[in-house]
């Protein structure tokens, strides 16, 4: 789980603002720990303490991103060199996406289990988005990302991707902004 942004366009810890009564790592946490997978880890840069003593973090394990302000791929490194040497595959998911659920990532699990050795993503009308499940084969293609660059490099150079389109768009919904939180109603940003 990638929560070591900066949350620049947010102006405040983004991982902390509150949706339907609870922050949205707290939700990406819950659903995380409520899924099939094996294991949780979730990568922090930016402002990790005072994040860390809002969050109930059950069966989740803390990983620190010290070079977090070198984008996105470096949580997704720091993600990926943490797990255990006998992990089939990893879902990369972001903590921002309030309407995310443990079903959907269970589908992707699920479609591990009967396509094994293959990428699969979550996807709107065919395009796919987070969160994405990427084969042990593939962690060394994830190691050489850089910057900004995220698995969405992967899923789209790969012709064999399964995709589960998934007809609620609200699920890809992610937050970058205050206002963008607002317009989801029900919130409550601090």
């Amino acid at each position: 789980m990638l929560a070591a942004g900066s949350s620049i366009r947010f102006g405040s810890p983004k991982q902390l603002a509150e949706f339907d009564g609870k922050s949205l790592i707290q939700t990406a946490i819950d659903e995380a720990n409520s899924s099939m997978v094996d294991y949780v880890f979730l990568v922090l840069g930016k402002s990790s303490s005072e994040i860390l003593v809002h969050l109930s973090l059950g069966r989740a394990q803390v990983v620190f991103n010290k070079n977090y302000q070198q984008g996105i791929a470096s949580s997704i490194k720091c993600g990926v060199s943490n797990l255990p040497d006998d992990s089939e595959a990893a879902i990369i998911m972001v903590a921002d996406q309030p309407f995310l659920r443990s079903t959907h990532l269970n589908m992707l699990i699920q479609a591990f289990k009967d396509s094994p050795r293959k990428i699969i993503a979550l996807a709107d009308k065919g395009e796919p988005r987070n969160p994405v499940l990427i084969p042990s084969e593939m962690f060394t293609e994830l190691e050489n990302l850089h910057g900004d660059e995220g698995a969405r490099i992967l899923v789209k150079k790969n012709s064999g991707t399964v995709l589960i389109d998934i007809p609620d768009f609200r699920v890809f919904f992610d937050v970058d902004t205050k206002a963008s939180l607002l317009d989801i109603g029900k919130s409550n940003v601090t």
